[in-house]
């Protein structure tokens, strides 16, 4: 049986001796990323193949919500960026997940990337550590589900809203929200925003950041460790070749799980 010939680029250049490798690895990495920024290498994918369907893990397979096509997830993209980008969330800005693995987690996710800076905290960790976390960064936004999906997790987000000063407004998920206390419901207000474009028209570098990744020390205490839109995107590439898989689809299945392990 011949063996199985693996391409090494997105320009489908077949590595074969050393001197293959030392032309390949001459190309800067930039010119090797299929995009500028994860928010880019979604939408071109997105515009791309409108119809391709997206399956996201909602730890619960046999709902009908883990199933979207690629042109629908673009528009609660921008619906999600344009929201976070009405509540205050700028480039610099950081958005606190503290969410279990929902449709709505990957919108954030995502979609917060385009706006500011997202930070996801393990649902695991303890009250004390996310508060420690939280402070360090300066979150400016919470984002946990209304008590109809968790009450322990909205619970706690409570807790850590009053005990972390920069953290102004609480966004629930699945829930009511209740304004006069800065408390908004994400899934009401999203169909308010457009879901063609980003109304900002922010302008991402590969060096901004994307995701702020909480890590734990050999000492057992948990620190950050940023990641640039050029990180995440090289991890996306990386494992592309590895796979034989698009680097979209990468980003979309594995970058959450490898965030899951880093924590």
């Amino acid at each position: 049986m011949p063996k199985k010939e693996k391409y090494m680029s997105s320009q489908n250049t077949l590595l074969r001796t050393i001197r293959d490798i030392g032309e390949f690895e001459q190309l800067p990495l930039a010119t090797r990323l299929a995009a500028g920024s994860t928010y880019e290498l979604l939408r071109e994918s997105a515009l791309r193949e409108p119809d391709t369907l997206y399956s996201l893990s909602t730890g619960c397979p046999s709902s009908p919500d883990n199933v979207i096509t690629a042109e629908k997830f673009l528009g609660k993209l921008h619906q999600t960026a344009n929201l976070l980008a009405d509540l205050g969330i700028g480039s610099q800005d950081i958005l606190a997940l503290l969410l279990p693995d929902l449709i709505e987690t990957h919108l954030l996710l995502w979609g917060g990337q385009a706006a500011g800076i997202v930070c996801p905290l393990p649902t695991w960790l303890s009250t004390e550590q996310a508060v420690e976390l939280l402070r360090s960064v300066k979150a400016k936004v919470l984002v946990a589900p209304g008590p109809q999906v968790s009450q322990e997790l909205w619970q706690r987000a409570e807790l850590i809203r009053k005990q972390v000063k920069s953290i102004n407004m609480l966004l629930q998920i699945r829930g009511p929200g209740k304004e006069r206390d800065t408390t908004y419901a994400f899934d009401t207000l999203l169909d308010d925003y457009s879901s063609d474009h980003l109304c900002t028209n922010r302008e991402i570098a590969l060096d901004d950041i994307a995701i702020y990744v909480p890590t734990k020390k050999i000492t057992g205490t948990h620190n950050f460790t940023p990641l640039t839109h050029g990180h995440v995107l090289y991890t996306a590439w990386a494992l592309s070749l590895v796979t034989m898989e698009e680097p979209m689809t990468m980003l979309l299945r594995n970058i959450p799980l490898l965030l899951q392990t880093l924590c």
